[in-house]
């Protein structure tokens, strides 16, 4: 299965010009054999919390349609990222969704971790349905946003459910970059899974720089791709989904458990 993931610069506030921007590089890159396209966290309006109920989409409309269209056009399957979304309760929402190269709506999850560094208890909602594993080319998958990464627990639960790629969309702060490799590693080592990160790049008005850094890392904790700091770019890999199993095999941590002396889980 072949992966890429889009790291670019989000301009925070301008839905139109990150919408075709998004739109340019579906056009300017060669997605031939691509099987899935990953997009990073409040991609359409970066952090723009303070205006954030005007960037936001209506049970993901109209931003849906405008990915259904290129996953349909370019025959990929597409994890879009996240972006800030209004349902039926009128709470604004950091909701990441996922769409088949039919361009059928296969999947949402909206980040149940809301970061108190970044006040976003103030502005955002969190969500209140679990995690679940979906499905893409036959294979079980999952997503996550961001600050879920330091949530192991959330990584174990959608592997114990059978996922065997884990996409993590964000936008990671530089000065935290450390935290961002660490824990992505650790997340691939600890489920043997693959981990597929897409980061933001750049800075926003406020100041904030984006770690980039985004990585496609192997069930052993071996990174195979990996995007620069301060770049626009895209990275991909094919994905040895039957290694997993070997390495499962190989290293059993699965079988090896102790639920019963476990307190908290």
């Amino acid at each position: 299965m072949n992966i890429k993931s889009f790291q670019f610069k989000v301009i925070d506030g301008d839905v139109k010009k990150n919408i075709s921007k998004i739109k340019e590089l579906f056009n300017d890159t060669d997605l031939s054999g691509t099987d899935v396209v990953v997009l990073p966290e409040m991609w359409t309006s970066g952090y723009d919390l303070e205006n954030i109920r005007q960037h936001a989409e209506h049970n993901l409309y109209p931003i849906l349609d405008v990915i259904k269209k290129l996953a349909a056009e370019n025959n990929v399957n597409i994890i879009a990222g996240s972006v800030p979304n209004i349902k039926k309760d009128e709470e604004v929402l950091n909701t990441a969704f996922v769409v088949d190269r039919k361009g059928s709506l296969v999947h949402e999850y909206s980040k149940i971790h809301l970061v108190p560094m970044l006040n976003e208890p103030e502005y955002l909602s969190a969500g209140e349905e679990r995690a679940e594993v979906f499905e893409l080319e036959s294979e079980k998958m999952g997503v996550l946003i961001c600050y879920d990464l330091r949530f192991p627990e959330l990584f174990r639960d959608l592997a114990l459910t059978g996922a065997k790629v884990i996409f993590v969309v964000a936008e990671w702060p530089a000065e935290r970059s450390d935290h961002w490799l660490t824990l992505l590693k650790a997340r691939a080592i600890e489920n043997q899974c693959y981990i597929v990160s897409c980061n933001t790049s750049g800075s926003q008005s406020d100041g904030t720089t984006f770690a980039g850094k985004s990585l496609i890392v192997d069930p052993f904790g071996v990174i195979i791709s990996e995007a620069g700091h301060d770049t626009e770019e895209n990275i991909s890999a094919d994905l040895d989904l039957p290694y997993i199993d070997r390495i499962r095999r190989d290293i059993p941590i699965f079988s090896s458990r102790r639920t019963e002396l476990y307190r908290h889980l």
